[in-house]
């Protein structure tokens, strides 16, 4: 019995990076990125006073060698006198046996009092992507007997612009945002992704003087990927929060389900938050070990000035 489940599980992780393979580069839904959205949206550069810095780290399938990670640095600042917002996204996707990309871009934002309570951002993303493909770190027992004598044994790197377009709509009570990433990008391949659609919603209802409650909907398109997400952060004293998140079956294919925890605190000028991916799809025998941890600081730039 013990034999039949190591089968099982190595035939779902080779079926489910096949798959990953098979899209090539996709974007990957991070479970906190609301705090920090510019590598997703530019529209939201600058949507806070302070100078932010925002470091996100993704562990993906944690046990399993060579399993995906994600690192984003995000860096904005806001200012007023030209109603926009600047800032600089970096994300490090390692996807895989000798496989990485790296995007780098610069982000602005224009924001447009439309009346006393909402707000229009309209945001723009460029820079470049890095994409590379180290064949010398995949081993082959007998390359002959597959067939690959003509297997490259060196590095592939490609270097490739690219570009982000989005807008936000905010009031005091939500917030509502549309984005396209890789604009120029139709479709993926090994080195790059192709576009992406993001729609999304975030809520901000007042309970009572201690507790707030922010709900959430999630959705992005890629080719023939569908990614939906819904759940609700719960805030006390804008100082502690925690969170539960719901992404559903929508192709039934593998049957991924998945079921998102999240914690938080914040002091002062200080974020840390966590979050774990629990798997509960019937057929879904990856490990769900997969953690985020997000760590950010903003800094009080009229406390500077002085």
């Amino acid at each position: 019995m013990k034999k039949k489940i190591n089968k099982r599980f190595i035939l779902t992780l080779c079926l489910s990076l096949l798959a990953l393979s098979s899209y090539a580069q996709q974007d990957l839904m991070l479970s906190q990125e609301i705090f920090s959205r510019v590598n997703k949206n530019p529209a939201a550069t600058g949507n806070t006073n302070d100078i932010d810095i925002f470091l996100h780290g993704r562990i993906q399938w944690a046990g399993v060698d060579n399993g995906p990670k994600t690192t984003v640095l995000n860096v904005t600042n806001y200012l007023d006198k030209i109603h926009s917002g600047v800032g600089f996204t970096m994300s490090y996707d390692h996807m895989g046996v000798g496989h990485n990309t790296t995007n780098m871009k610069l982000v602005y934002s224009y924001q447009i009092d439309l009346c006393e309570q909402y707000v229009l951002a309209m945001g723009l993303g460029a820079g470049i992507n890095i994409g590379g493909f180290d064949y010398t770190a995949n081993t082959m027992d007998d390359a002959n007997e597959y067939g690959c004598d003509t297997y490259p044994y060196d590095k592939e790197v490609r270097v490739s612009p690219d570009f982000d377009l989005g807008f936000e709509l905010n009031n005091p009570m939500w917030t509502v945002g549309v984005s396209m990433t890789h604009l120029t990008n139709k479709l993926s391949n090994t080195f790059r992704s192709g576009r992406h659609l993001y729609l999304y919603g975030i809520g901000d209802i007042h309970l009572n003087e201690q507790w707030i409650l922010a709900p959430v909907i999630n959705f992005f398109h890629h080719n023939k990927t569908n990614v939906f997400e819904i759940g609700s952060l719960a805030y006390f004293r804008r100082m502690y929060w925690g969170g539960l998140s719901w992404r559903p079956d929508l192709h039934d294919k593998m049957n991924p389900s998945m079921m998102v925890f999240t914690l938080g605190l914040e002091w002062k000028k200080f974020r840390f938050g966590y979050s774990y991916d629990l798997g509960l799809g019937s057929n879904d025998l990856l490990p769900s070990n997969t953690h985020e941890v997000i760590l950010s600081y903003g800094i009080d730039k009229k406390r500077k000035q002085k």
